[in-house]
Order: C-alpha cells, then structure tokens, then sequence
C-alpha cells in the first residue's frame, strides 16, 4: 500500500503547538498515523507534501522546509469552518522519480475516490503529471488549469520536465484531459511555436496583463477546474523578497491568495497543487506567503456552494441573445440568483467531461454584456470549434 510511504508530521512540530489556543488551525486539523484501517471518507480535506524535484529545469534555491511552513499555516486563526482536515505528512523522493510518482499517484487517486480534496505543496510542476495521472481509474476526463508564467508543452525531442510535463499530458495515453487552461502567461516567455499549438488545441491561456488589471477574471476558469497546478515562481521576486528570484513581474501576495480561495471555491476542484518551492529562497515571507495560499484555499472550500444546473432550479434565470436573426440563432446565458455566477448553455449534443448533455460552461457577467454587444465569448467559440457540439 503507498500509504506506508507516508512520512507523518514530526513530534518536535507537533510540540510546538502544546499550548496553543483552540481557535489555532492546529486545532482544527487531525495528523494521519500509520494505521491499516485508517478511514479516509471521514475527511473532506488532506494535506501532503512532497520532496522531488528532479525533474526540475529550474535552479533549486533550497531544501524546502515543510516544517516551517506548516508551522506558520498551524499558527494561523481558522474561519468558522465545518470542514474535516488531515494532514497526510510527507513523501520524500523515492530512489527514482519514477518511483516518487508512483506512490504520488496511488496516494491521490485513492483520496480521490474517497471524495477527499488533496492540497498538495512541493516539488517540481512535473508532479502535476501523477496527480492528473490519478484520475485513471475514475472514468473522468479532467479539466487542468496551470497558473504559471509558461505552457510547459515543451517539444518533441524535449526530455520530460517540469517545462515539457503538459506536452506528455496531451499526448499520453488513456486520454483523459478535457480541457487545459493557462492563467498568468507572459508572450515573451513562451515560443512562437507554443503559443501557436494552444490555439491549435483551442485551449484556453489568459495573459498576466489582462489578469492584473481585473484578478476576477480567473473566476470561470477556476470554477470548471479539476486540477490546479500552480507554480509559485509565478509570484512576482518583489512579493517574495527574493533577490535571486528573476521575476520582475508577475502576480502579487494578494493576486495569489485571491487564485487560492477560487480554486477552494470550485466545485469540480479536486486538487490544489503549489510547485516549485525549492525554486524561492528560503525566507519567513516566504513561508508565510504560502501559509496564507492554503488559508485561502481552505477558506474557499468552505464557501462552496453546491448547486444543481437544471431546470428544477428555481434559482436560475435564464437571458437569451439574440447572435443570428435571420437564422434564428441565439446563446442562452444562465445566471444564478444565490450565487450571482453565470454560466454559457450548449446545445443538446454537447457532452461535458463528465457526458452530462446541456452542459453549462462557466462565464462571467461581462461575457454576458459583451454577447449583448454581438461579440461571442471565447469560451464559447472555442468549445465549437473543437467539435463538442
């Protein structure tokens, strides 16, 4: 069993916390031990981290102190929330990466099928390969979303890495990927060539620029994510205080806490995972700064909000606009009045990743407004061309 891979939190950490107040994070979350009959589905939430990243093209700073980190996260007040959490400890590097994604993906897709949502710190962005790999034995095609600067698709006669692991994903077999999405691509650093294939693919990338002037903009694409990859070197050097850290620009604290808590927002989320640690400087900023991204994500898990997207609905209202009149066509907009979340209708051929027909593509109230102008969401425009309906 991979569990017995398992590193539990350490006693010296867990001491640390002897007289710390109830109201404390610690409080709040249960340590896994090695039991044989441990009961996972008591769990809504698990944490694990994981120490591999030799598959990493980028330098590495240091040996990431998950300690540390969560002693900062333990030290943090919790939300009024009624969730369940368990912190899994620690996989260190196996004797080969292989081996590492191995247990990763037995570990995941075991949690996965008992309805735990698995938030996942460290290594390289190329573990996002197992943990999407875990989804293969639960008949569910995934929608990924990377939060990074680059795609990572890399090219043929690339070695596999954590700037390639996104290329083997579209290609390796069983197919389960429905949909990838990049959030926070900067053009210049990305080739031509890549740029060119995720329109190729129609899959669906919004810049940095467009992303730092209205951070919402993330909402939508987040809400229909299964995995979410997000490498943290993404976050701009000024935020991590990190002179070795080559990133004048890029997302803030606060941009990055605000991409946590939708990622714990989202219904389908099944994995939250922030990589590359060992690429940032050790620092007390640091290890703050992702302390306050697992808050977040918790703090977002707690305001889901489970709806049911059919016409028994009550809190749904239904817009049409009017696209094509003299043929008579027209896109049908949803919008619920307990969330204020909209979503596109497709048409009845349509089947989502999960062969639900009538499927509702999330959006934003502003795709609406656009459609109102005559200007057909991308979303929308993308999902027909790759022939979903």
């Amino acid at each position: 069993m991979s569990f017995e891979f398992l590193k539990p939190v350490s006693e010296s950490l867990k001491n640390k916390f002897e007289t710390a107040e109830t109201t404390r994070l610690f409080r709040r979350v249960d340590f896994y031990e090695h039991v044989s009959d441990f009961d996972f589905s008591f769990y809504d939430i698990a944490i694990l981290s994981i120490d591999d990243a030799r598959n990493s093209v980028k330098p590495n700073r240091h040996q990431v102190d998950y300690d540390a980190i969560r002693e900062s996260f333990y030290r943090l007040h919790s939300g009024s929330w009624k969730s369940e959490i368990l912190d899994l400890g620690h996989i260190s590097q196996g004797e080969s990466v292989e081996d590492t994604y191995f247990v990763v993906k037995n570990i995941v897709s075991e949690l996965y099928k008992q309805n735990v949502v698995c938030l996942v710190l460290g290594g390289s962005q190329d573990l996002s390969f197992p943990l999407y790999r875990a989804f293969d034995n639960h008949e569910y095609m995934v929608n990924l979303t990377s939060i990074d600067t680059k795609f990572d698709l890399g090219s043929a006669d690339e070695n596999f890495s954590n700037h390639s692991y996104m290329g083997k994903i579209v290609v390796d077999e069983p197919y389960n990927l429905f949909n990838y999405s990049n959030l926070g691509f900067l053009t210049f650093y990305n080739a031509q060539e890549e740029i060119d294939l995720m329109d190729q693919l129609y899959f669906e990338a919004i810049r940095y620029g467009e992303l730092h002037k209205d951070i919402t903009l993330v909402e939508p694409t987040l809400r229909d994510s299964d995995l979410i990859s997000f490498d943290v070197t993404s976050i701009k050097a000024s935020t991590l205080q990190d002179h070795q850290h080559t990133m004048p620009n890029g997302f803030d604290g606060m941009q990055a806490c605000a991409m946590s808590r939708y990622s714990g927002m989202s219904n389908h989320a099944k994995c939250f995972f922030l990589s590359e640690l060992q690429s940032i400087s050790s620092s007390q900023v640091f290890n703050e700064l992702i302390a306050q991204m697992m808050w977040y994500f918790l703090e977002g898990y707690h305001l889901r909000q489970p709806e049911k997207l059919n016409s028994e609905n009550r809190m749904l209202t239904s817009y049409k606009v009017a696209i094509d009149f003299q043929n008579d066509e027209y896109l049908e907009f949803v919008k619920s009045e307990l969330t204020n979340k909209w979503w596109i209708k497709t048409p009845e051929k349509f089947l989502d990743n999960n062969n639900n027909k009538h499927a509702l593509l999330s959006c934003s109230e502003n795709d609406y407004l656009e459609a109102c102008k005559g200007n057909v969401p991308e979303k929308w425009y993308r999902a027909k061309l790759k022939g979903y309906f």
